[in-house]
């Protein structure tokens, strides 16, 4: 378990036990990805910011539900999305197209370089794959919650996961794009 798991599951254990400062510690360390998850299903800092106080309230009122030693990142982040889906007029799950919203704001040319290139990267793939992609990389999702959200086999998720990152190897040979060490 990495340092930021280690710290998620330490805020989520304190939660649990009616430790207020659960809330904080959980704010430190997910703060920031749970507002560019809720912009990016919103489009909108401040209709992102009511969703993430809402899914704070969430986590604590469902933190039963939570079961220590799993994926506690992706257990806030869900609920994060779901708090900032519930806030769409339609209530349809949106499919991020603006993963922008979700690297950490840096000035830089070579930070918009990066985001330029990853917002190339994923608009190459279809929508389906789109949100594969962004349920596994950016939600922290496994393949089976995936598969589960998306009423489809884990064998199906997973080969159309392979397939999307397959797309995006060869989006980067196309265009001569590299690691720095030769692989991509």
């Amino acid at each position: 378990m990495n340092e930021g798991q280690q710290r998620t599951e330490e805020a989520l254990r304190r939660i649990a036990a009616g430790d207020a400062a659960g809330v904080d510690a959980l704010y430190e360390c997910l703060g920031a990805a749970m507002l560019a998850a809720a912009t990016a299903v919103l489009h909108d800092r401040f209709a992102a910011e009511d969703a993430v106080q809402e899914a704070f309230l969430r986590v604590v009122r469902g933190i039963r539900g939570y079961r220590p030693g799993t994926n506690g990142r992706a257990w806030v982040l869900r609920i994060v999305r779901n708090a900032a889906v519930d806030r769409l007029p339609d209530k349809r799950v949106a499919l991020t197209d603006d993963f922008s919203a979700l690297a950490p704001a840096e000035d830089g040319e070579e930070r918009a370089a990066d985001r330029l290139l990853a917002e190339s990267l994923l608009a190459s793939l279809s929508p389906e794959r789109r949100h594969l992609v962004y349920c596994k990389y950016f939600l922290d999702m496994t393949v089976r919650a995936i598969a589960a959200e998306a009423g489809k086999s884990k064998s199906y998720i997973h080969k159309e996961i392979a397939r999307a990152e397959e797309q995006m190897r060869n989006f980067l040979r196309e265009r001569g794009q590299t690691d720095g060490r030769g692989s991509y």
